[in-house]
């Protein structure tokens, strides 16, 4: 299945962990000064120079172009020299709350969509608790309102996970499985 529009790139380090997600220009960018390989479908690693000659005989990728010459723009990069994870303070909100708990609710276990998802608090705030890492959840709407202002233990609902701050979140924690670029699937759980 051909794609129709540029996409962004999975940025991989060199131990092959997934570090960031760029835009299809900055990826032409790091490919250009040799600072990353270009990752075909079959995972097979090539330097700028290669990947214009892959290009020409590959008709699957999207292409965007130049004067002279079209370029495919891969799903997945590889930096060539950084192997470490960036160093982030991973700040508290809504969203990085779900991240954490891949969009998956607390206490019915099942996945849903952003808009279908609750933040919880363990220690309900009419009890006095706080809005932190240790005392919230993602939960859907129908069990944030079965559970109402009561711990899980007075509503009868078992805690499917123990919350706790991230040290370091992953740039595709928040990626849904079936996201159009499904090379990135191998990468979906390596942190």
């Amino acid at each position: 299945m051909r794609k129709s529009k540029p996409h962004d790139v999975l940025v991989l380090n060199r131990s092959w962990v997934p570090i960031h997600i760029v835009s299809w220009q900055k990826t032409m960018s790091l490919l250009f000064q040799e600072v990353a390989r270009a990752l075909d479908y079959d995972f097979v690693a090539y330097d700028y120079d290669d990947w214009l000659n892959f290009t020409k005989t590959h008709e699957n990728y999207i292409k965007v172009h130049t004067s002279r010459y079209a370029v495919a723009i891969p799903e997945i990069i590889v930096l060539k020299i950084y192997d470490r994870l960036p160093i982030r303070d991973v700040k508290y909100s809504r969203q990085t709350v779900f991240q954490r708990d891949k969009y998956r609710c607390a206490y019915c276990n099942n996945v849903f969509d952003k808009d279908f998802l609750t933040i919880d608090h363990i220690i309900p705030r009419c009890l006095g608790g706080k809005s932190t890492w240790d005392n919230t959840v993602s939960a859907c709407k129908s069990c944030n309102a079965l559970k109402a202002g009561r711990t899980p233990e007075q509503a009868k609902m078992k805690l499917h996970l123990k919350p706790k701050k991230p040290v370091w979140l992953s740039p595709i924690a928040h990626v849904k499985p079936n996201h159009p670029c499904k090379s990135w699937q191998k990468f979906m759980n390596r942190v």
